[in-house]
Order: structure tokens, then C-alpha cells, then sequence
């Protein structure tokens, strides 16, 4: 009877303890405080964590740029905090990471950047803070300051910035495919000194495929299937540096890549148990986006001039633009939609124009969040949170939600 009693408060305690953490599966997103999207108009209700996107770095430390007003700063807060949700803000991006290198490679630079943080956290009454370097100990953008150190000096600063901003205050980051970059150029092999400090490291597992591909391809695969790279395999990348899958938050981007073939005819490809059509040959033309997309050529932080088009959609403007039905299901004006089972990623394709848009809705990222759920992953965020519809961040938060 003793045995018995034992069995069942066991089997019971790992129940509650799976339990407990499901009900921890967290959904973040990044709101781009340079678009149009007002601070009240993010779906606070499926929303965990809203990151304020974005302050860039500066000679002297970091600063929000003059197109962002402050009084969005403080509505972004405190309509985070009316509906009890966190309100992290963002430092860095793909645009805004060029000084971090000078910022954490000293002592006193390290703590010159923390009291501007806590001072930030503190005037705006933030919940913490995100750290979004592309790349320590590799080039980003093209004029970023690099410096083999980089990662050694940025786990100096995040033990910095924990000391000045203890839990509950977060501090998360987000990280490339390869991890962290050591000073031999390769990715570093243990990544449990980071991940010891960090609350979440939210996995930037977007941008696989794109114009710059050989072929066309998938933004955010969830198996590798014709590419290195997947959210299956940066996972197990992670894991196997050290990292526990409880800080691990996967990527799903809302704005998609386009393509211009070279055949109108999709050729099949057999991988594995699959067929898959989503690879196929290209172009070098990059045709263009949605009705936001420019080639007018403007200069960048680097002070490059570029001509071109970006090729790219957003969930919301492919059916705003009348290509994608309004409920996701079909495509229109000539496209076709299919869904890659392989890369569990649905795509439209125009055989009269031979452009391919490859693009994530609430099938595929139900498909991501199944394997999250499955390995007890932290959750899910989205760049940003413009792209999506209700229909689609409703599936996502109930996806998350299933088994809590």
C-alpha cells in the first residue's frame, strides 16, 4: 500500500511538474517602434512580452532614434502594464549594433552602458532589458565595430547588467543561428555561462532563405530539408552547447521573401518521406514587395546606396493586396498557394510572372509551436508584430496554450 501511495504521488508531482511548465510557454513580440503600428494597437491579450523595438548604439552608449516619440515609449509601457504583460525594451538590431563592440570593452565602458540601461529601465519604468546584437565577434550590417573578444566581453556585461538589475527584472537576448562567435571565428562550443544570467535567449531562427539564397527557399524552415540551417538543428545546436531548452524561445517572422524563378513550372524534389517544390532555381532579380517596397536608392548606417527592391510581403499585405485570401486558405490574381511539408512553410507561386512568396501563417507556426510544446521550449516571439493578423496570433496563442 506504501509502494502503491509512493507510485501515485510521484506520477502525480510529474504531472503537475509538466504541467507547470507548459503553463510557462511564453509569446513575445517585437514592436517596431519606427513603423505605424500604435503602441495600443499590439494585440496585448495573446502577448507574454512586448520588446519596444528598438534603441540603437551610440559612440557614448545607445539612444532612441529622433523618428520615435517618447510619448509612444511611455504608452507601450503603460499599455503593457494595464493588461499585466511585461515591457522589455530592445537595444541594437540589424541597423543599430555598430558601437556595442566599444561598449562592453572595458570595465568602465561595461558600466558607463549598464547605468544608462538601469537609468532607461528605471525613467520608463521597463520590465527589463533585451540585448540584440548582430553579432558579437562577427560583422553584421558591413561597418559594425568587431572585435575577437566580443563574446568573452559580453559575458562581462551581462553579469554587469545582472548585479544593476536583479530578478524579477529580465534581461534577455537575441542570438544568431550559430550561437555566439569566439575568438578562433567559430561558434562557441559552451554557451552556459550566458545562459546561467539570460531569462530567455530568443533564437533569431528567420532569414534561412532569402534573395541572397542559391535558390528559393523557405524563410524559417522547421526541418532542414535543402539548407544547413532549421529550427530543428539551431535547437539542437543550442542544446548541445548547454543552453536549457526552458531559456530557448524560437523565431517566427511575419513578413515574407519573394522570388523570381527561372521555369514556370515547379519541379519536384524528393527529400526523404517528402516532396517538396519550395527549392527551386532563380533569378538574380529581387522582384518587388508589397506597396511599401522601394528601389528609390537611400543611403544606410553604412552609407551605402542601395537600388534595390527588398522582395518583401507581410502576412497582412498579401491579402491586404489581394493575393492571399482573407482567410489564408487560397491564393488570388494568378498565385496558387501549397504548403511545404517538408519545411512545414506554406508558399504562393505565379506561373505567369515565376514569382514565388514564401511566407509563415498558422499552420506552419502551429507546426514550430508542436515542437516547442513537445520539448518543453520556453515559447515562441514574433518579429514583428505588425505582420500578422488576429486570426494568426489567435492560433499561435492557443497553439501555446493547448496543453496548459
Amino acid at each position: 500500500m506504501t509502494n502503491m501511495l509512493s507510485r501515485c504521488v510521484t506520477v502525480l508531482l510529474g504531472l503537475l511538474i509538466v504541467n507547470a511548465v507548459a503553463a510557462e510557454e511564453i509569446f513575445g513580440q517585437y514592436w517596431p517602434a519606427y513603423g505605424t503600428q500604435k503602441p495600443t494597437s499590439l494585440d496585448w491579450s495573446v502577448t507574454d512580452i512586448g520588446y519596444y523595438f528598438v534603441t540603437v548604439t551610440n559612440s557614448t552608449g545607445f539612444a532612441v532614434p529622433k523618428d520615435q516619440p517618447e510619448a509612444d515609449i511611455k504608452t507601450f509601457v503603460t499599455t503593457a502594464h494595464k493588461h499585466r504583460r511585461k515591457a522589455v525594451f530592445s537595444v541594437g538590431g540589424w541597423t543599430g549594433s555598430r558601437y556595442f563592440s566599444d561598449l562592453v570593452a572595458t570595465a568602465s565602458n561595461r558600466a558607463a552602458f549598464t547605468a544608462s540601461v538601469l537609468s532607461f529601465v528605471k525613467k520608463y519604468n521597463f520590465d527589463g532589458v533585451d540585448l540584440d546584437w548582430e553579432y558579437p565577434g562577427s560583422q553584421g550590417i558591413g561597418c559594425n565595430k568587431v572585435r575577437p573578444a566580443d563574446s568573452a566581453n559580453f559575458l562581462s556585461l551581462l553579469k554587469t547588467l545582472r548585479v544593476a538589475l536583479p530578478k524579477p527584472y529580465l534581461i534577455t537576448m537575441a542570438i544568431g543561428t550559430q550561437g555566439l562567435i569566439g575568438p578562433n571565428g567559430a561558434p562557441l562550443p559552451d554557451m552556459r555561462p550566458y545562459s546561467k544570467i539570460l531569462d530567455y535567449m530568443n533564437l533569431m531562427t528567420y532569414d534561412i532563405g532569402g534573395n541572397w539564397s542559391p535558390t528559393s527557399g523557405p524563410n524559417a524552415p522547421f526541418r532542414t530539408c535543402n539548407s544547413d540551417t532549421s529550427v530543428l538543428q539551431v535547437v539542437q545546436t543550442f542544446k548541445k552547447a548547454g543552453v536549457p531548452v526552458e531559456k530557448m524561445v524560437v523565431g517566427i517572422p511575419s513578413y515574407a521573401h519573394s522570388y523570381k524563378l527561372k521555369s514556370s513550372t515547379l519541379k519536384k524534389q524528393k527529400i526523404g518521406r517528402w516532396t517538396s517544390q519550395v527549392y527551386q532555381n532563380k533569378t538574380s532579380t529581387i522582384p518587388k514587395g508589397d506597396k511599401s517596397d522601394s528601389n528609390a536608392p537611400t543611403p544606410d548606417v553604412c552609407n551605402k546606396r542601395s537600388a534595390a527592391y527588398s522582395g518583401s510581403w507581410t502576412y497582412n499585405s498579401l491579402i491586404s493586396e489581394g493575393l492571399l485570401s482573407a482567410d489564408g486558405s487560397k491564393g488570388l490574381k494568378g498565385y496558387t498557394r501549397r504548403y511545404d511539408y517538408c519545411t512545414e512553410t506554406p508558399f504562393l507561386f505565379n506561373p505567369k510572372t515565376k514569382i514565388m512568396i514564401n511566407y509563415e501563417d498558422g499552420q506552419s507556426a502551429s507546426a514550430k509551436i508542436g515542437y516547442v510544446t513537445e520539448e518543453f521550449l520556453a515559447g515562441v516571439f514574433v518579429f514583428d508584430s505588425t505582420g500578422f493578423n488576429r486570426d494568426v496570433l489567435k492560433t499561435i496563442r492557443s497553439a501555446l496554450d493547448v496543453n496548459t
